[in-house]
C-alpha cells in the first residue's frame, strides 16, 4: 500500500467532529446508491462493487451516532470456505486484558511508577501489554520492529495509539495513515487495521474505549478553534490494494479472537465518506489555555473524551508568573478519580526529573502535588526571570471507575517512586 499520512481535503465542520468526503470521484449521489460504472477506477468490476455501511450506535440518531460508508471492489462476505476459526489469545495477544470483561481486583492507595518494557522485537499487537484496566477503559503499551502478518478488527472498543517513538504507517480499509513521533491515532471500534513500522523500533502508548465513541470537548464560549480545530484532524485518503491471495483477518469480540481468511486483500476499499473514520492529531497542534495570574486545572487540557475518562494533553506554555502565583500544579486529592500520566517528552513540570517513557499511576484518595525541588526550581524562575516556558509533552488519563493493575504491570513497576516526595531541595 502507499505509504501517505492523510488528508483533510473537503472537510465540512460538524459538531464534534466532522464529515469527510473521500470518494476519490465516485458518483454517488446518496447512500445505498451504487457509484455510477463510468466513475470506478480502472480495474475495478462494476459487478462486484458493494457498498458497506460502518456505524456506531446502531443506525437510530443519537449523540453517539457516527457512519462511513465505505466501497468495496469485491462484494462480501467473501471469506475463503471454512477459512472462520477461533484463535486462543495467548496466540494473538497474551497480555492484551479486555477490561469490560475482566473483574476489578482492589489496590491500595499508593502512588505507582512504571518503566517501559525492555523488548521491542515482534509485532504490535503480540506486544501490547495492558497496564491498567476498568470496565470503560485499558490503558498500555507496545513496541514493535515487525508488521503485523494480519490484519485486526477490535469488535470490542476504539483504539487510540500515541507515537511516543519511531515511525511507520497504520494501514486501514479507509487508507493508511502515517504513524509519527507525537501523533494520537484514532481507529474507531471495528476498523480493520494494521501496524508497520519503519526499521526502527515503534512505541506507542494504547487505550482502548468501550463506551461511546471519543468526542472534542465542548469548548464554550472560547469558541470551535480553541483547544484545536478539526483541519487539525487528519483522515486517510482511500488507497485500495485489489491483490489476489490469501489474508488473514482476526477480530477480537468479547476478549477473545475469530481468524477470518480472505481470497482477496481486505483493504479493497475505493472510496468513502461519513462522518466515522480513522484520524491521526499531532500533539504540537494543541493549544492550551493558559492563565499568568492562577495555575489552570487539568480539564482545561482535556483532548477527547469518552464514557468515563478524559484524556489530556500538557504542552509547552507560558507558566503563571503573577506575584505569590503557583507555577506548578497544586497539592490536590483528585478524589472521583484515579489519574495516569504518560511521560513522552522533556522534564514534566511538577517533578524533578526526566521520565520519558514512563508512567505513573495516581489512586483516588492519595494526596499529591509537585515534588519539593521542581516546586523551588519553578518559584526561583517566576520570581528571577518573571515570565517563562514550561517545556514537554505529556499524556493524563483520568477515569471515573477505579482502575485495577496487571500482573505484567508489577514487574516493571518502580519501588522507590513512592519515597520520591521525600527528596530534599
Amino acid at each position: 500500500m502507499q505509504r501517505q499520512v492523510g488528508s483533510v481535503r473537503d472537510v465540512r465542520y460538524q459538531t464534534g467532529w466532522c464529515y469527510h468526503n473521500q470518494l476519490n470521484g465516485l458518483r454517488t449521489n446518496s447512500p445505498h446508491v451504487l457509484p455510477e460504472p463510468d466513475s470506478l477506477p480502472p480495474g475495478v468490476d462494476p459487478d462486484r462493487v458493494r457498498e458497506q455501511e460502518l456505524t456506531r450506535a446502531g443506525f437510530i440518531p443519537s449523540a453517539d451516532h457516527a457512519t462511513a460508508y465505505l466501497y468495496r471492489a469485491h462484494s462480501g462476505p467473501s471469506w475463503v470456505r471454512d477459512g472462520i476459526q477461533a484463535v486462543p489469545p495467548e496466540e494473538v495477544a497474551p497480555f492484551w486484558i479486555t477490561g469490560r470483561v475482566r473483574p476489578p481486583v482492589p489496590q491500595a492507595c499508593m502512588p505507582r511508577k512504571y518503566h517501559r518494557a525492555p523488548d521491542d522485537r515482534g509485532h504490535a499487537i503480540r506486544n501490547l501489554r495492558t497496564l491498567f484496566y476498568n470496565p470503560d477503559v485499558s490503558i498500555g503499551v507496545t513496541s514493535c520492529t515487525e508488521p503485523m502478518p494480519y490484519f485486526l478488527r477490535n469488535a470490542d472498543g476504539d483504539d487510540l495509539f500515541f507515537v511516543h517513538e519511531g515511525e511507520g504507517v497504520l494501514e486501514t480499509e479507509f487508507g493508511p495513515l502515517g504513524l509519527e513521533q507525537g501523533y494520537y491515532v484514532w481507529v474507531p471500534r471495528g476498523t480493520l487495521y494494521r501496524i508497520v513500522p519503519d526499521s526502527s523500533p515503534l512505541f506507542l502508548f494504547h487505550l482502548e474505549n468501550y463506551g461511546e465513541k471519543f468526542q472534542k470537548p465542548d469548548t464554550g464560549f472560547t469558541g470551535d478553534a480553541a483547544l484545536y480545530y478539526h483541519r487539525n484532524v487528519e483522515v486517510p485518503t482511500a488507497c485500495y490494494d485489489l491483490s489476489a491471495g490469501e489474508y488473514e483477518v482476526i477480530v477480537k469480540q468479547g476478549g477473545g479472537f475469530t481468524s477470518y481468511r480472505f481470497d482477496h486483500h481486505p483493504c479493497d476499499v475505493i472510496g468513502w465518506d461519513g462522518d466515522l473514520a480513522p484520524f491521526r492529531l499531532n500533539i504540537r497542534e494543541f493549544k492550551p489555555i493558559t492563565s499568568w495570574r492562577a495555575h489552570i486545572p487539568p480539564s482545561a487540557y482535556c483532548t477527547f473524551f469518552g464514557y468515563g475518562f478524559e484524556i489530556c494533553s500538557f504542552v509547552p506554555r507560558p507558566a503563571e508568573h503573577a506575584e505569590r502565583s503557583l507555577p506548578v500544579p497544586f497539592d490536590h486529592i483528585n478524589q472521583d478519580r484515579d489519574e495516569v500520566i504518560f511521560y513522552s517528552e522533556g522534564v514534566f513540570f511538577s517533578k524533578d526529573s526526566s521520565m520519558s517513557g514512563s508512567l505513573t499511576f495516581h489512586a483516588r484518595g492519595f494526596s499529591h502535588g509537585p515534588h519539593e525541588r521542581a516546586l523551588q526550581r519553578a518559584m526561583a524562575r517566576r520570581d528571577q526571570e518573571g515570565a517563562f516556558m514550561l517545556e514537554g509533552y505529556f499524556l493524563l488519563v483520568e477515569t471515573n471507575q477505579p482502575l485495577s493493575i496487571t500482573a505484567w504491570a508489577e514487574t516493571l513497576e518502580d519501588k522507590d517512586y513512592l519515597n520520591s516526595w521525600q527528596s530534599t531541595p
